[in-house]
């Protein structure tokens, strides 16, 4: 624990970060991918991360930085929110146009002036151009854009891993098969075009 406090350390002083839109956009730019590990560190290092991994940082530094914050989980058809662009490969474009893809997002929640922002770190910059949800121009003064539409949210819980993993587990396993390939096709997409 303490080398993992001393690493969140050396990120915000290596990195300047100062204010609550720097954390958030030093975070929000390392560029997404399911990689499967959720790692901060590791996120961090090798500059791709998912939501989950992307979050758990952002949480950290955030508290690491002094800032109150928390990490929410929700339910959606993450699909249905992400554009639709003529260059995905075929699969991933019947599987974006014709099914509902479950997953269960992470955003994370900060305590801003006594007031809660909701914070979606999801995309990075380079997605802008294909019509994602990218929070470049984000101030910190009011909520992010999130990835996607919150269909159910659960209670706040520290082990996020632990809770996602339960929670992917539960779907029936079509579901969960339709998922994985979903995150990996977008996945190779992403670091093909948008890299």
């Amino acid at each position: 624990m303490a080398q993992y406090k001393e690493f969140l350390q050396r990120v915000i002083s290596e990195n300047s970060l100062t204010t609550l839109p720097q954390i958030y956009h030093r975070v929000r730019n390392i560029q997404y991918g399911s990689t499967g590990n959720r790692d901060p560190r590791i996120v961090y290092t090798s500059k791709v991360g998912s939501c989950s991994g992307k979050h758990i940082l952002l949480r950290d530094l955030l508290r690491s930085a002094g800032y109150e914050a928390e990490i929410i989980t929700m339910f959606t058809y993450f699909n249905e929110s992400s554009p639709i662009h003529a260059s995905f490969p075929e699969e991933l474009k019947v599987i974006a146009t014709h099914e509902r893809v479950p997953d269960f997002h992470h955003y994370v929640r900060v305590l801003q002036q006594g007031a809660w922002l909701n914070l979606d770190a999801t995309w990075h910059d380079a997605l802008s151009t294909f019509g994602f949800k990218v929070n470049h121009g984000w101030d910190g003064t009011t909520h992010t854009k999130l990835a996607s539409v919150v269909e159910r949210e659960y209670p706040n819980t520290e082990n996020i891993i632990d809770l996602k993993a339960d929670l992917v587990a539960s779907l029936p396993k079509d579901q969960q098969e339709l998922r994985q390939k979903y995150f990996h096709l977008m996945t190779e997409w992403i670091a093909a075009n948008a890299a």
